[in-house]
């Protein structure tokens, strides 16, 4: 697992290998609520940078999940 540094604050982000995408890049939701402001646009040029990085947002205990299920849930929610 690694981490995101955003607007002095860390966010969890973990790389997974998707069968069928190879591997991308995850991190929590509330990483996902910091890149915007109220009104859904992006706070800043580097959250717009960040969020490029980032292929799918997760509920923050979900990123702790092992490889497995991880794979699982976002399998089951990219369908």
């Amino acid at each position: 697992m690694d981490i995101i540094n955003f607007n002095n604050k860390e966010y969890k982000v973990r790389e997974v290998e998707l069968p069928e995408l190879g591997n991308v890049l995850i991190s929590t939701n509330s990483l996902n609520e910091s890149l915007l402001n109220k009104y859904g646009a992006y706070v800043s040029d580097e959250a717009i940078a960040v969020d490029e990085n980032i292929f799918y947002f997760v509920n923050d205990i979900e990123i702790e999940l092992s490889d497995q299920q991880l794979m699982n849930l976002l399998t089951e929610e990219i369908k």
